[in-house]
């Protein structure tokens, strides 16, 4: 009998234990957890009152959310299929104070309690001031230029380890390495930085930034998120804006949606039976398109490794949205780089760039179009002559058209004409000085490379580069004329000498660089130089003839200021003859030229002579 009666008091005990092992409460419902909410924060004061948030867990069906803040209310949620995510949207009050605010998740007798952070937004003027012509870009991918921090060179969990052997491999490169070159970057005289993305890639192949696998998580390999904003405010220390590159179009493979989709048509497609998009980007503004074409362009992958987003859904678009948001709200930074624009789904885009550009009026944001021709490149930005009633609402685009354009003339030997054409189609754009222009970048051949390390077309591309109309973007490495890779992208971003431990030399400093680097960092100084100090540079008017025997000339024009540009094509020096540009000469009576120093008057046959495969710039003075 006493064995019995303690096989039954334990008989008892295990059926009271049962629900808490099984995962139910006393009163049958399942219990829930709750692992994470994004966005992990918000502010008070912006301007739409709206939040969605997405709660991670398990067993989230069921659930009601309350609000504990008198200035907080829940206007909807959303359990979708998928019991391991819920979806709520907030009402925040423009009085709601900052602090922790207290929200109740609900399921049977079970509460949750969390305590969520509003923060005061940045007043500062320093913050997301945007860029214009009036700046000097240096693109960085982070990886390849400066491994200020040994420590996070190995990070246990994450897939791609250190290899700085391995062109498609992690080289060590990270934000304490920009911090430290700020000082270097304010003496070249660049304005702002864009660097490549840094959020986790928990992927085989990273060091790009491109396949995101947590939208909120800087990647350790690159640091954490309060020193990117301390890279933001540092920058701005040195008088350098900062300017995100943001992906909107697809994730990492290994992003945890991937296994666990919020909803079925979060993704285009499945990882085993999607499209690989073609590429035919001109299906968006083609009246005679076929739809599947365009269907493949918005829903297609970009590679098997980077599954397409479906922006279409109306929970992932607010998102995308409010993730961007929360990074220049968290960071301070001044624009964004929207990689691959044609990609996505365009309504979600030009709702996109709104949202952004109603929280932050003196923003910029660059889409990238890679697309060379200019009447498409034109249908991509607001106020466009050429999309009807639809606006993007867009400020910028990728001038493909003229990076085609240099390449056509100085890589492949064609006409200085050929430059000539594409600016006379300037026209199409509504605004040509927001054009994003460039000679090369992270997915090009790089400049030297292009020029087969022809030192005289090198430089006099950087001439006309900063000189033209446009906001001018130079790729890290070019102010030393960097070269090597071709088309192969690992190389084209290979490390920046002096960045790293064991390096021969530090390109950072004159003493370590050649003679023909230092000669190439002096000129791109300069002339970055002379875009801040003469104004007619960047936000004067052009005006261009066209060429005759291969000289091109052209003219930047302020009220108070004038500046020619004459470029000679040929090999040989040319002699050029000024009566054909004499009514720009009027009220004028002396040339100096900018690089040299060298000044010469201006009578009735002025000629001036110009070294072949070489730009002068001319400043005209009264």
């Amino acid at each position: 009998m006493h064995c019995f009666r303690n096989a039954s008091l334990i008989l008892i005990f295990l059926i009271c234990l049962l629900p808490a092992v099984c995962g139910f409460n006393i009163m049958g419902a399942q219990t829930f957890e709750v692992k994470r909410i994004e966005p992990p924060n918000w502010w008070v004061g912006m301007h739409d009152s709206t939040l969605q948030l997405i709660v991670y867990g398990t067993h989230l069906n069921e659930l009601t959310f309350e609000s504990g803040s008198e200035y907080i209310t829940v206007a909807t949620e959303y359990a979708p299929e998928n019991r391991n995510y819920y979806f709520v949207t907030l009402t925040i009050r423009r009085n709601t104070p900052p602090g922790k605010h207290t929200f109740y998740l609900k399921k049977g007798g079970n509460v949750d309690t969390i305590e969520y952070p509003l923060f005061d937004r940045d007043p500062s003027p320093q913050v997301h001031q945007g860029f214009s012509s009036k700046d000097v870009i240096y693109l960085i991918t982070p990886d390849r230029f400066v491994n200020g921090d040994h420590t996070n060179d190995q990070i246990r969990g994450l897939l791609d380890g250190h290899q700085p052997d391995n062109i498609i491999g992690r080289h060590g490169g990270d934000i304490a390495g920009v911090i430290s070159k700020l000082a270097y970057l304010q003496e070249l005289g660049v304005t702002a930085i864009w660097i490549n993305p840094l959020v986790e890639n928990d992927m085989p192949i990273s060091y790009h930034g491109y396949g995101a696998t947590d939208f909120y998580r800087i990647d350790p390999r690159f640091g954490n998120n309060q020193q990117y904003k301390r890279l933001v405010t540092e920058a701005h220390r040195h008088g350098i804006k900062v300017i995100i590159d943001h992906v909107s179009n697809h994730i990492g493979i290994n992003h945890p949606w991937i296994d666990d989709l919020p909803m079925p048509d979060w993704i285009n497609g499945s990882p085993g039976n999607h499209q690989r998009t073609r590429h035919h980007k001109e299906v968006h503004h083609d009246i005679h398109h076929d739809a599947l074409e365009l269907t493949n362009l918005k829903e297609g992958w970009f590679v098997d490794e980077l599954p397409d987003l479906n922006q279409k859904n109306p929970f992932l678009a607010r998102y995308l949205i409010q993730n961007t948001i929360w990074w220049l709200e968290f960071s301070g930074a001044d624009g964004i780089r929207e990689d691959t624009y044609p990609y996505a789904d365009e309504k979600f885009l030009a709702e996109w760039a709104q949202h952004i550009l109603i929280e932050y009026p003196n923003l910029n944001i660059v889409g990238e179009v890679w697309i060379h021709d200019p009447v498409f490149l034109a249908a991509y930005l607001r106020d466009s002559y050429l999309t009807g009633n639809f606006n993007t609402h867009l400020p910028s685009v990728t001038d493909f058209g003229l990076f085609d354009a240099i390449g056509n003339v100085f890589h492949r030997n064609q006409s200085i004409s050929v430059l000539y054409h594409l600016i006379s189609r300037d026209f199409l754009y509504p605004d040509p000085d927001q054009l994003l222009i460039f000679a090369d970048n992270h997915d090009v051949m790089r400049t030297m490379d292009a020029v087969d390390g022809d030192l005289r077309r090198y430089e006099m591309i950087f001439k006309i580069l900063l000189t033209m109309r446009g906001i001018p973007q130079i790729y890290y490495g070019s102010e030393i004329g960097l070269a090597g890779g071709g088309h192969d992208h690992g190389k084209i971003r290979s490390d920046f000498p002096g960045g790293f431990t064991g390096d021969a030399r530090n390109a950072f400093v004159a003493a370590g660089r050649t003679a023909q680097e230092d000669k190439i960092f002096n000129l791109l100084q300069r002339l970055i130089q002379m875009r801040t100090e003469y104004p007619a540079l960047s936000t004067g008017t052009l005006n261009h003839l066209p060429p005759q025997n291969e000289i091109y000339i052209y003219f930047r024009s302020l009220p108070d200021q004038r500046i020619m540009v004459i470029v000679n094509n040929n090999a040989e020096e040319q002699e050029i003859d000024l009566r054909y540009v004499a009514h720009y000469l009027e009220g004028y009576v002396n040339l100096q030229e900018l690089i040299t120093g060298q000044e010469s008057m201006i009578n009735s046959d002025s000629k001036v002579l110009v070294q072949g495969s070489d730009a002068g710039i001319y400043l005209l003075m009264k």
